[in-house]
């Protein structure tokens, strides 16, 4: 599913097909809602029909506003995944289960309108999420829409790969992926604005973590889900950022056409959003030679794309914390990490958007 202002592009019907079979779906059971007019669904969706929506990338969002005290929703999931549920603002933490499908997200609250936004905090790996719908003792109303936009193109990073690990020796999991608390989602949020993050875990722009070259981030960061042929419209966006290269060049790897690749990926992006600033970010995974590797090679491509008149397209390079060690799991960013990361990105929107911040 896609706003309004995303190319017409339909998926394949082969892939809507085999997304059916793949996930089981009781299409009898499905609500009659049409869940793309009801409520407001922000991210990469499939929507076999009106009634079901499919989502599997992390940060993936539905919002949902009611006038009233209480609300359900309904949920089908392989049990591995999570979701934060923020409430007129309040955050939590809701479970879901392999056998569970309903789930009560408000209770007993104050009679009146409440805004409820439901985000996957897991990445695709964990299994597919079905959205059937939901209920409530009062009546919905169309959430307001935001007018800006930022699209995420990453890897773990992006995906928010043990960002609530207490330290580096713990593994990954999903218990301690958290895509809300990203720099990207946080960044989103600083500027009231729509976040839509493609991130995978291990991928690369040319190539993968260990060295395979197959489904690498740009080949699959259209799709619905993404290890599921089949490409939804792009997202048109005012901000897309391309944090991809630690897996390219971790372990002293050094992809020969990277840049070259790199620059095509630029000018792909450009070629479907004329408008949008690009930034083709680095850091703070790598270092030393490794690092001063990609960032040499990301700001070639980003050179070559200025040389080219293309004037909205700038490097970021993201720092550690000066003087701290705040790391989660793997030697992946922290939540503290994060947060650095987000006031580099929001200050750079900051200053070449001219955007104000939410007060």
């Amino acid at each position: 599913m896609c706003t309004s202002s995303c190319r017409k592009s339909p998926v394949a019907a082969a892939t809507v097909a085999a997304l059916l079979l793949l996930y089981l779906i009781p299409l009898s059971a499905l609500a009659e809602q049409n869940l793309g007019e009801q409520f407001r669904l922000v991210g990469r969706f499939v929507q076999p029909s009106p009634s079901t929506a499919i989502f599997a990338w992390p940060g993936s969002t539905i919002e949902i506003e009611f006038t009233g005290t209480s609300l359900e929703v309904f949920f089908q999931d392989t049990g591995r995944n999570s979701m934060v549920v923020e409430v007129d603002g309040v955050t939590s933490r809701l479970d879901l289960s392999k056998e569970k499908t309903e789930y009560r997200v408000v209770a007993e609250a104050t009679h009146g309108k409440h805004l409820v936004r439901l985000i996957r905090r897991t990445e695709a790996l964990f299994g597919p999420t079905v959205f059937t719908g939901a209920t409530t003792d009062g009546v919905f109303s169309s959430p307001p829409k935001r007018t800006r936009r930022l699209f995420l193109i990453g890897d773990s990073i992006s995906a928010g790969y043990g960002i609530e690990g207490k330290t580096s020796s713990c593994k990954f999991s999903a218990d301690t992926e958290n895509q809300y608390l990203t720099y990207g989602a946080v960044a989103a949020r600083e500027f009231d604005a729509d976040a839509i993050t493609a991130a995978v875990s291990g991928k690369g722009l040319v190539r993968n973590y260990g060295g395979d070259t197959k489904n690498t981030m740009p080949e699959i960061y259209l799709r619905g889900s993404p290890a599921h042929p089949g490409n939804l419209p792009f997202p048109r966006s005012d901000v897309i950022v391309v944090h991809l290269g630690t897996n390219d060049f971790a372990n002293g790897g050094r992809p020969p056409d990277f840049v070259e690749r790199y620059i095509a990926f630029l000018a792909e992006l450009r070629e479907n959003d004329p408008d949008a600033m690009i930034y083709a970010a680095i850091g703070p995974m790598l270092a030393g030679a490794d690092l001063e590797a990609a960032t040499r090679a990301a700001k070639n491509a980003v050179e070559a794309r200025l040389a080219s008149k293309d004037t909205k397209v700038a490097f970021i390079r993201f720092e550690n914390i000066a003087g701290q060690a705040v790391l989660g799991c793997d030697w992946h960013p922290s939540i503290a990490s994060h947060e650095h990361m987000a006031s580099i990105l929001s200050a750079r929107i900051e200053a070449d958007l001219k955007w104000d911040r939410r007060q």
